[in-house]
């Protein structure tokens, strides 16, 4: 049967499934009612089961990805259409096969405008697709084959048939969680039995879900077809992640990748920590080379030849980090990190190629391109590295070289530059922050976001360099607002290492630290409070997207 009024054609096929989540009456509901901007129109507070299918952080896992100019892209279970609504952005013909009629019809009213989708309820394996697609998705789908797909081996039938479907130059494009992720290893429950340890341990017990180690998924998608392999490492997971690395990134000298990943991994139901510290635990294996065995997840590009057109496209993609949820799109933005002539060329755009806003208070500005500093380290990753080595000194110290690198750039006060700040404060805060600072150093506003994480300093040569100022303020600040800011960061960084690390987990920074900065004279004149009120500013400007925004007043 075939259903093509008001959307895209839906045709109920052989095998369907009645797979749910719960959430498929209300998302059904939301995009029949809703003409969504899949960027912008989310419920933010709903539960997670919602969220998942909403959040734009699904999308990051493709958004990157070069598919070429033209096509057909086949996605095998395409669940609620989530990536469904990227690919069809795309300059190709989509194919979007989905086992649950019910989700099937979600499909078709989340994408009711696209004109080159077509909607397919069936099974995955047995669609009569020889050779048809340059590019075959299966993302969260390769680990639940157990449950749909019959056979002896029904992982691997169901690989066979997505290279079935492939040209001979096509490319699969899988996406599953590593059986020995980090988290897992450290007791976050898996994913699809919601126990800790069971995939580790081989899933013992009833559950026809399963995913796979790193050398067990290579070797099984070699024997199915596709020796020529890339592979990337979504962050926290493929599901809503907000980076990918590869793994040539991992092999590229120089090159730290962990700033890239969200760390440590986040239990939406807030009741469970992992056992150990990820951070330090990625640390040692991205130092003995075997960081990608333990990521969270894989993203794997893979073909018959590596000179697969797709492979080739996307050989040079190192790593990307994408903003898609915290802002909305006039803030979105996409870094990417590309090798290129023996280095490493890092760009900066707005995700949907919108021009820079500007305001009366300030600017996000993107840097479009620049050399990627190899080897540098930020200040905020030396102190962290410091702290998890229990080598205090170190800690304080590059935290103090920080402030004053920051206070080098500073000037005198100047009349104008106190009433721009104090105009600032009236239209934008609605109250005096750092008052009485008149006397003390000042920076341009351009500095607010000279941080410790993106002040980089090269350990052997002591050079250092300043990347992504986003977020730039038109008036003078006071130096200390910069100072209290790069501490406060600090402290938030190394709150969730205390656990792991013996220290008091009340925030902040750990005390011997507090002991020692507390001698420097750069510290003495912190205002935490005037901090709070700028960064909960900021937040909101950025929430609400304009620099323009003015506090609402406080309530009696």
């Amino acid at each position: 049967m075939m259903t093509a009024d008001n959307g895209p054609a839906l045709t109920l096929g052989e095998g369907t499934i009645g797979y749910q989540d719960g959430s498929e009456a209300y998302l059904l509901r939301f995009f029949t009612e809703n003409v969504v901007n899949e960027y912008e129109l989310f419920p933010k507070d709903a539960p997670w089961a919602i969220h998942y299918h909403l959040t734009p952080r699904r999308k990051t896992l493709l958004s990157w990805l070069d598919f070429g100019q033209g096509g057909r892209i086949l996605e095998l279970g395409a669940g609620c259409g989530a990536l469904t609504s990227h690919l069809v952005s795309l300059p190709h013909a989509v194919t979007a096969v989905e086992g649950s009629p019910d989700r099937a019809a979600i499909i078709r009213a989340r994408c009711r405008t696209a004109g080159n989708l077509e909607i397919v309820a069936a099974n995955a394996v047995g669609l009569p697709y020889d050779g048809l697609f340059d590019a075959v998705t299966l993302i969260g789908v390769l680990e639940y084959a157990g449950a749909f797909v019959d056979g002896p081996a029904p992982h691997e039938r169901l690989l066979a048939e997505a290279g079935r479907y492939l040209k001979d130059d096509g490319c699969l494009i899988l996406a599953i969680e590593n059986r020995m992720g980090h988290k897992y290893l450290a007791g976050m429950p898996e994913d699809h039995t919601g126990r800790p340890y069971s995939g580790v341990n081989g899933y013992p017990g009833p559950g026809a879900a399963r995913t796979f180690d790193r050398p067990t998924l290579s070797a099984m998608l070699a024997r199915a077809g596709f020796p020529a392999q890339q592979w990337h490492y979504p962050s926290p997971d493929y599901k809503t992640p907000d980076s990918v690395v590869s793994e040539r990134a991992l092999g590229t000298p120089g090159f730290n990748a962990l700033p890239l990943l969200e760390l440590p991994t986040r239990d939406y139901d807030g009741n469970i920590f992992p056992a150990f510290s990820e951070r330090q635990f990625l640390r040692s294996a991205l130092a003995g080379g075997l960081g990608g065995h333990f990521m969270n997840s894989f993203l794997v590009l893979a073909a018959a030849d590596g000179k697969a057109p797709m492979l080739a496209a996307n050989r040079d993609a190192l790593a990307v980090a994408v903003n898609a949820d915290s802002c909305p799109p006039r803030f979105q933005t996409m870094t990417r990190f590309t090798a290129k002539d023996g280095g490493v060329v890092v760009t900066r755009k707005n995700l949907h190629g919108l021009p820079p806003a500007r305001f009366a208070a300030g600017r996000q500005r993107l840097k479009a391109s620049e050399p990627c500093h190899l080897g540098y380290a930020s200040f905020l990753e030396i102190v962290l590295a410091a702290v998890e080595d229990g080598n205090w000194g170190l800690a304080a110290g590059a935290l103090t070289d920080w402030m004053e690198l920051a206070a080098s750039r500073a000037r005198p006060a100047t009349p104008e530059g106190v009433r721009g700040f104090a105009d600032f404060c009236r239209d934008r805060l609605g109250a005096p922050v750092y008052a009485g600072r008149e006397t003390e150093k000042w920076l341009s506003g351009s500095l607010l976001d000279a941080h410790p994480g993106n002040v980089l300093r090269h350990p052997a040569t002591g050079d250092v360099r300043f990347i992504d100022l986003e977020w730039q303020l038109a008036c003078d600040i006071p130096l200390q607002l910069l100072l209290d800011r790069g501490i406060n960061l600090v402290g938030q960084k190394v709150a969730p290492l205390a656990r792991y690390l013996g220290l008091p987990e009340a925030g902040g920074l750990p005390p011997v630290m507090d002991r020692m900065l507390a001698r420097h004279p750069l510290c003495r004149r912190t205002d935490f409070a005037s901090l709070a009120c700028v960064t909960q500013w900021l937040f909101a400007a950025v929430t609400h997207g304009t620099l323009d925004y003015r506090l609402p007043a406080p309530t009696a």
